[in-house]
């Protein structure tokens, strides 16, 4: 039961992923679209992430995007002491 347990959750934690993967890409797009400036913190991540996965501007295939934001969450490094 303990090895089912764990490919269930393994299981979760890529759907979840994938998830916030979706997330990051569509409020960086709508954060775009905006004139008005977010918190540096905020401008910082999403500075990176342009740098990886480029602004929609018209139709195409967001699999490719969505699979390149789950790796740029996958590899992200945040040092707390700057937060602070």
């Amino acid at each position: 039961m303990g090895a089912n347990a764990a490919t269930k959750c393994k299981k979760v934690v890529d759907n979840l992923q994938t998830i916030l993967a979706i997330e990051l890409f569509t409020a960086s797009q709508a954060l775009s679209f905006g004139k008005a400036k977010s918190s540096p913190f905020i401008e910082s991540i999403v500075g990176l992430f342009r740098k990886e996965v480029s602004i929609v501007q018209e139709d195409r295939v967001l699999h490719f995007d969505i699979h390149k934001a789950s790796e740029f969450i996958s590899t992200l490094e945040i040092d707390a002491k700057e937060l602070f």
